[in-house]
Protein backbone atom coordinates (compact mmCIF):
# COMPACT_ATOMS: atom_id res chain seq x y z
CA UNK A 1 0.00 0.00 0.00
CA UNK A 2 1.14 3.59 -1.00
CA UNK A 3 1.46 5.33 2.19
CA UNK A 4 0.18 8.92 2.75
CA UNK A 5 2.58 11.17 5.15
CA UNK A 6 1.21 13.81 7.04
CA UNK A 7 3.82 17.34 7.82
CA UNK A 8 3.07 18.49 10.70
CA UNK A 9 4.44 21.36 13.31
CA UNK A 10 3.56 24.12 16.12
CA UNK A 11 2.97 27.40 15.33
CA UNK A 12 6.60 28.27 16.07
CA UNK A 13 6.81 27.31 12.88
CA UNK A 14 5.74 31.31 12.14
CA UNK A 15 4.29 31.13 8.89
CA UNK A 16 1.34 32.59 7.20
CA UNK A 17 -1.61 30.96 6.06
CA UNK A 18 -0.99 30.75 2.85
CA UNK A 19 2.21 28.63 2.90
CA UNK A 20 0.90 26.45 5.89
CA UNK A 21 -1.68 25.65 2.62
CA UNK A 22 0.95 25.61 0.15
CA UNK A 23 3.28 22.90 1.80
CA UNK A 24 0.40 21.44 3.25
CA UNK A 25 1.62 21.83 6.52
CA UNK A 26 -0.61 20.55 9.80
CA UNK A 27 0.02 23.03 12.82
CA UNK A 28 -0.74 22.60 16.71
CA UNK A 29 -0.93 26.11 18.56
CA UNK A 30 1.14 26.29 21.85
CA UNK A 31 -0.08 28.87 24.59
CA UNK A 32 0.11 32.41 25.72
CA UNK A 33 -0.37 34.00 29.05
CA UNK A 34 -0.47 37.65 29.29
CA UNK A 35 -1.45 38.49 32.89
CA UNK A 36 -5.20 36.99 33.19
CA UNK A 37 -5.63 36.56 29.91
CA UNK A 38 -4.79 32.87 27.72
CA UNK A 39 -5.35 31.94 24.40
CA UNK A 40 -3.38 30.33 21.62
CA UNK A 41 -0.37 32.04 20.63
CA UNK A 42 -2.17 33.28 17.36
CA UNK A 43 -4.45 35.57 19.11
CA UNK A 44 -1.63 37.59 20.32
CA UNK A 45 0.19 40.22 18.59
CA UNK A 46 3.64 40.95 19.32
CA UNK A 47 2.61 44.43 19.65
CA UNK A 48 0.56 43.43 22.95
CA UNK A 49 2.92 41.44 24.76
CA UNK A 50 5.69 43.75 24.76
CA UNK A 51 3.17 46.91 25.95
CA UNK A 52 1.85 44.61 28.60
CA UNK A 53 5.66 43.67 29.56
CA UNK A 54 6.28 47.81 29.48
CA UNK A 55 3.52 48.16 31.53
CA UNK A 56 4.22 45.86 34.22
CA UNK A 57 7.52 44.58 33.92
CA UNK A 58 6.13 41.31 33.74
CA UNK A 59 6.90 38.88 30.62
CA UNK A 60 4.21 37.14 28.85
CA UNK A 61 4.51 33.16 29.87
CA UNK A 62 4.72 30.81 26.95
CA UNK A 63 3.74 27.12 27.44
CA UNK A 64 4.20 24.22 24.65
CA UNK A 65 0.79 22.02 23.51
CA UNK A 66 0.81 19.37 25.85
CA UNK A 67 0.69 16.07 25.47
CA UNK A 68 -3.04 15.39 25.04
CA UNK A 69 -3.49 17.90 22.20
CA UNK A 70 -0.86 16.60 20.19
CA UNK A 71 -2.52 13.06 20.61
CA UNK A 72 -5.72 14.61 19.03
CA UNK A 73 -3.67 16.33 16.65
CA UNK A 74 -2.09 12.91 15.61
CA UNK A 75 -5.30 11.01 15.24
CA UNK A 76 -7.16 13.14 13.54
CA UNK A 77 -4.64 13.35 10.87
CA UNK A 78 -4.74 9.77 10.82
CA UNK A 79 -8.29 10.25 10.50
CA UNK A 80 -8.41 12.04 8.04
CA UNK A 81 -6.23 9.20 5.64
CA UNK A 82 -2.57 9.83 6.41
CA UNK A 83 -1.05 6.45 7.06
CA UNK A 84 2.46 8.28 8.70
CA UNK A 85 3.04 11.52 10.11
CA UNK A 86 6.37 13.24 10.33
CA UNK A 87 6.14 16.17 13.31
CA UNK A 88 8.60 19.47 13.75
CA UNK A 89 9.09 20.61 16.92
CA UNK A 90 10.49 23.87 18.46
CA UNK A 91 14.77 22.98 19.90
CA UNK A 92 13.97 20.73 23.01
CA UNK A 93 16.14 23.20 24.55
CA UNK A 94 13.78 25.86 24.27
CA UNK A 95 10.49 24.06 25.01
CA UNK A 96 9.26 21.24 25.87
CA UNK A 97 7.10 20.93 22.85
CA UNK A 98 9.35 17.93 21.32
CA UNK A 99 9.30 15.47 24.39
CA UNK A 100 5.38 16.28 24.55
CA UNK A 101 5.26 15.04 20.92
CA UNK A 102 7.36 11.78 21.30
CA UNK A 103 5.40 10.88 24.50
CA UNK A 104 2.05 11.62 22.67
CA UNK A 105 3.41 9.43 19.81
CA UNK A 106 3.77 6.20 22.16
CA UNK A 107 6.25 4.72 20.09
CA UNK A 108 4.04 4.51 16.96
CA UNK A 109 6.81 3.52 14.34
CA UNK A 110 4.18 5.76 11.52
CA UNK A 111 5.08 8.73 13.97
CA UNK A 112 8.28 10.47 13.18
CA UNK A 113 8.87 13.46 15.75
CA UNK A 114 12.08 15.77 14.50
CA UNK A 115 13.67 17.90 17.28
CA UNK A 116 14.72 20.68 14.81
CA UNK A 117 17.35 22.52 17.34
CA UNK A 118 16.09 25.57 16.06
CA UNK A 119 12.37 27.85 15.38
CA UNK A 120 10.94 29.73 13.06
CA UNK A 121 11.46 29.74 9.50
CA UNK A 122 14.49 27.43 10.38
CA UNK A 123 12.08 24.88 11.02
CA UNK A 124 10.80 25.74 7.73
CA UNK A 125 13.86 25.43 6.02
CA UNK A 126 14.07 21.63 7.51
CA UNK A 127 10.11 21.19 6.58
CA UNK A 128 11.22 21.95 2.77
CA UNK A 129 13.47 19.58 3.07
CA UNK A 130 10.91 16.85 3.91
CA UNK A 131 8.51 18.39 1.37
CA UNK A 132 11.00 17.80 -1.99
CA UNK A 133 11.65 14.33 -0.93
CA UNK A 134 7.81 13.92 -0.05
CA UNK A 135 7.59 14.87 -3.41
CA UNK A 136 10.30 12.86 -4.65
CA UNK A 137 8.27 9.80 -3.30
CA UNK A 138 10.94 8.81 -0.84
CA UNK A 139 9.95 6.43 2.12
CA UNK A 140 9.40 7.65 6.03
CA UNK A 141 12.87 6.82 6.99
CA UNK A 142 14.63 8.54 4.08
CA UNK A 143 12.78 11.68 4.66
CA UNK A 144 13.75 11.54 8.51
CA UNK A 145 17.43 11.02 7.36
CA UNK A 146 17.19 13.67 4.96
CA UNK A 147 15.70 16.55 7.26
CA UNK A 148 18.33 15.05 10.05
CA UNK A 149 21.22 15.67 7.83
CA UNK A 150 20.17 19.04 6.72
CA UNK A 151 19.83 19.46 10.57
CA UNK A 152 23.22 18.87 11.62
CA UNK A 153 25.49 19.71 8.44
CA UNK A 154 23.48 22.46 6.98
CA UNK A 155 21.13 24.99 8.84
CA UNK A 156 22.27 28.05 10.00
CA UNK A 157 19.73 29.77 12.42
CA UNK A 158 20.38 33.04 14.26
CA UNK A 159 19.20 36.49 15.36
CA UNK A 160 19.89 39.87 16.24
CA UNK A 161 18.21 41.51 18.95
CA UNK A 162 18.04 44.93 20.31
CA UNK A 163 18.41 43.94 23.97
CA UNK A 164 18.78 40.46 26.17
CA UNK A 165 16.52 42.04 28.61
CA UNK A 166 13.56 39.40 26.92
CA UNK A 167 15.65 36.62 26.79
CA UNK A 168 16.95 36.81 30.21
CA UNK A 169 13.67 37.21 31.80
CA UNK A 170 12.64 34.27 29.56
CA UNK A 171 15.73 32.02 30.97
CA UNK A 172 17.47 31.98 28.04
CA UNK A 173 20.57 34.07 28.67
CA UNK A 174 22.56 35.24 31.97
CA UNK A 175 22.00 38.18 34.28
CA UNK A 176 25.89 38.98 33.57
CA UNK A 177 25.56 38.88 29.74
CA UNK A 178 21.97 40.91 29.97
CA UNK A 179 23.72 43.89 31.93
CA UNK A 180 26.21 43.33 29.87
CA UNK A 181 24.89 43.98 26.72
CA UNK A 182 22.50 46.76 28.18
CA UNK A 183 25.49 48.77 29.49
CA UNK A 184 27.61 48.85 26.39
CA UNK A 185 24.25 49.03 24.54
CA UNK A 186 25.52 46.02 22.18
CA UNK A 187 22.94 44.74 19.71
CA UNK A 188 23.65 40.74 19.96
CA UNK A 189 23.68 38.04 17.55
CA UNK A 190 22.66 34.66 18.99
CA UNK A 191 22.83 31.40 17.26
CA UNK A 192 21.45 28.13 17.50
CA UNK A 193 24.24 26.04 18.35
CA UNK A 194 24.12 22.13 17.30
CA UNK A 195 22.78 21.01 20.08
CA UNK A 196 19.70 23.60 19.47
CA UNK A 197 20.42 25.74 22.48
CA UNK A 198 20.98 30.07 21.99
CA UNK A 199 24.45 31.11 22.08
CA UNK A 200 25.94 34.71 22.07
CA UNK A 201 28.32 34.58 19.05
CA UNK A 202 28.67 38.29 18.17
CA UNK A 203 28.08 41.83 19.44
CA UNK A 204 27.28 44.96 17.08
CA UNK A 205 27.07 48.66 18.21
CA UNK A 206 25.46 51.51 16.62
CA UNK A 207 21.36 52.05 15.21
CA UNK A 208 19.22 49.08 14.21
CA UNK A 209 19.47 49.45 10.85
CA UNK A 210 23.11 49.63 10.56
CA UNK A 211 23.43 46.45 12.99
CA UNK A 212 21.00 44.27 11.20
CA UNK A 213 23.42 44.43 7.66
CA UNK A 214 26.74 44.38 10.16
CA UNK A 215 24.63 41.05 10.94
CA UNK A 216 23.76 39.84 7.79
CA UNK A 217 27.34 40.38 5.73
CA UNK A 218 28.29 38.74 9.17
CA UNK A 219 26.50 35.87 8.26
CA UNK A 220 27.12 35.92 4.81
CA UNK A 221 31.30 35.92 4.97
CA UNK A 222 31.10 33.31 8.04
CA UNK A 223 29.27 30.15 6.10
CA UNK A 224 30.52 28.60 2.90
CA UNK A 225 28.63 27.40 0.38
CA UNK A 226 24.97 28.92 1.05
CA UNK A 227 22.10 27.57 -1.03
CA UNK A 228 21.13 31.00 -2.58
CA UNK A 229 17.94 29.21 -3.65
CA UNK A 230 15.72 30.77 -0.46
CA UNK A 231 16.63 32.67 2.47
CA UNK A 232 14.45 33.91 5.47
CA UNK A 233 13.90 37.11 7.51
CA UNK A 234 11.74 36.78 10.72
CA UNK A 235 11.04 39.37 13.07
CA UNK A 236 9.23 40.52 15.93
CA UNK A 237 8.26 44.18 15.84
CA UNK A 238 10.46 46.02 12.93
CA UNK A 239 10.53 49.36 10.57
CA UNK A 240 9.35 48.08 7.88
CA UNK A 241 12.16 50.41 5.76
CA UNK A 242 15.03 48.32 7.45
CA UNK A 243 13.08 45.02 6.39
CA UNK A 244 12.19 46.18 2.91
CA UNK A 245 16.20 47.37 2.10
CA UNK A 246 17.71 43.97 3.84
CA UNK A 247 15.33 42.07 1.37
CA UNK A 248 16.21 44.07 -1.66
CA UNK A 249 20.26 43.79 -0.78
CA UNK A 250 20.17 40.12 -0.43
CA UNK A 251 18.46 39.35 -3.62
CA UNK A 252 19.71 42.46 -5.34
CA UNK A 253 23.52 42.48 -3.97
CA UNK A 254 23.98 39.28 -2.88
CA UNK A 255 22.66 37.23 -5.58
CA UNK A 256 19.72 35.41 -3.35
CA UNK A 257 16.58 34.21 -5.77
CA UNK A 258 14.09 34.52 -2.89
CA UNK A 259 13.68 35.90 0.21
CA UNK A 260 10.91 35.06 2.61
CA UNK A 261 10.09 37.73 5.57
CA UNK A 262 8.14 36.87 7.90
CA UNK A 263 6.36 38.02 11.46
CA UNK A 264 7.16 35.85 14.26
CA UNK A 265 4.35 34.17 15.99
CA UNK A 266 3.95 35.51 19.83
CA UNK A 267 5.59 32.07 21.23
CA UNK A 268 8.60 33.83 19.73
CA UNK A 269 8.32 37.42 20.01
CA UNK A 270 7.94 37.04 23.34
CA UNK A 271 11.24 35.64 23.84
CA UNK A 272 13.12 38.15 21.75
CA UNK A 273 11.61 41.64 22.34
CA UNK A 274 11.07 44.39 19.66
CA UNK A 275 13.68 45.44 16.98
CA UNK A 276 14.09 41.43 16.44
CA UNK A 277 15.30 40.05 13.88
CA UNK A 278 16.59 37.09 12.09
CA UNK A 279 18.48 35.63 9.04
CA UNK A 280 18.12 31.80 8.09
CA UNK A 281 19.50 30.01 5.50
CA UNK A 282 20.80 26.13 4.32
CA UNK A 283 25.25 25.92 3.99
CA UNK A 284 27.33 23.65 2.89
CA UNK A 285 24.94 22.53 -0.20
CA UNK A 286 26.89 21.14 -3.66
CA UNK A 287 26.40 23.90 -6.21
Amino acid sequence: MSEKIAISAETTIDLPKEDLEKYNIHVLPFHVLMGGKEGYDNEFTNEDLFEYTKKTGKLCRTSACNVEELEKHFAALFEEGYTQIIHFSISDKLSSGYKNAVQAAHGNPNIVVIDTHVASSGIFLLVRVAYEALEKGLSLLEIEKNVLEARDKNLQTSLIVSSLDFLYRGGRCSKLAALGANLLKIKPAVVCDENGSLQMKKKFRGNVDRCVRFYVDWLLETYPNIDKRVGYLDYTVMDPKILEETKRYLLEEKGFQEIGVYRVSATIGVHTGPDAMGFQFLYNVNK
